[in-house]
């Protein structure tokens, strides 16, 4: 086990994976940059840039320093044609580790909060507001949780949060970081700008899921735009494609579903499925509509073969048939 925030952008990583099925294989790069956000929907999770080959497949692989330490998970990719690029994404092993040791410790993942919600830092209006306020940098509070940490500590709307326990805060990122990590019920010291005075707060985290009920502490699950939950077998969003949606996409083939989103290290991401793809058969039968999927989905169990055709579309633009196959994991995704 590495110390991943140790690592300094230009280190040496090295990754290792089974890109498109070719097991063991080992790809080395540099370290691009740290504290990468890659979707706004896992707002605890930053990640290690680097430019070592990672292609579907590598998902769940290790991504290693010079020493051979596991400093990173690989995770994801930005591809625009599916495959390499020079950006593939790694979860930091001290992230991973504190997941794991709250598991296991606890039974589940519990994410701190001190009850506010913020502006997102890099957004013109968060500048606008702290300009307003008379703050150089820092988070600007839109709202405090009636009945919250944050409220019974004497924060209040339209603050500037500076610093946690002396250290500056300048962003977002690093607010939902430090308050996230900090186990419940500890007290935090916070300074606030307000008026042009500054004002130091005892502020004790609560637990996220209880102050914010209405959203999953463990992240959203995927669903598809009607709202039907998608089948976490496969770990992919799904939607039907109409015969005059096939039309205006060039597809003459009848029946199928298009992929709309594939989730990272899922099984769909693993054996390569990427969003555009159409799905037009699993294991040899037709697929036609959602509830297709949804059906082959709940006859399948943790071990089965599972073989995809799909039509993805190539470099000119053009719709060209594949088969994406692998056997479903023991995880659930």
């Amino acid at each position: 086990m590495g110390n991943s925030d140790a690592v300094q952008v230009g280190d040496w990583a090295i990754a290792i994976g089974s890109p498109f099925g070719y097991q063991a294989t080992v790809t080395a790069g540099i370290i691009s940059a740290k504290e990468r956000d890659v979707d706004p929907s896992m707002p605890f999770s930053h990640f290690l840039q680097t430019d070592a080959a990672i292609n579907p497949g590598n998902s769940g692989g290790p991504l290693l320093n010079i020493r051979g330490e596991l400093i990173g998970i690989n995770t994801a990719i930005a591809t625009r044609n599916g495959g390499y690029q020079g950006i593939g994404f790694a979860l930091p092993v001290n992230t991973a580790a504190q997941v794991y040791n709250d598991i296991i410790k606890n039974g589940k993942v519990t994410r701190g909060s001190i009850g506010i919600r913020f502006t997102p830092s890099d957004t013109d209006r968060a500048r606008s507001n702290l300009k307003v306020a008379g703050a150089k940098e820092g988070v600007f509070v839109e709202q405090v949780t009636p009945g919250g940490p944050s409220e019974k500590a004497g924060m209040k709307d339209g603050d500037v949060l500076t610093a946690i326990n002396g250290k500056p805060i300048s962003d977002g990122n690093q607010l939902i970081a430090t308050v996230a990590a900090t186990p419940v019920g500890t007290s935090l010291a916070i300074a606030v700008e307000r008026d042009g005075k500054r004002h130091d707060l005892k502020v004790v985290v609560a637990d996220r899921a209880q102050l914010f009920p209405e959203q999953d502490a463990n992240g959203p699950q995927d669903s598809t735009p009607n709202g039907e939950p998608t089948t976490a077998k496969f770990g992919m969003v799904i939607q039907d494609l109409t015969e005059q949606q096939a039309d205006r996409l060039g597809i003459k083939q009848k029946g199928g579903v298009q992929v709309k989103s594939v989730e990272p290290s899922s099984f769909a991401d693993d054996i390569g499925l990427q969003p555009g793809d159409v799905i037009v058969s699993i294991n040899r039968q037709p697929v036609n509509t959602k509830a297709d999927i949804a059906k082959f989905s709940a006859s399948l169990k943790p071990g089965d073969a599972v073989q995809f055709r799909v039509l993805s579309r190539g470099p000119n633009n053009d719709w060209a048939a594949r088969y994406a196959a692998g056997t479903l994991p023991y995880n659930g995704k």
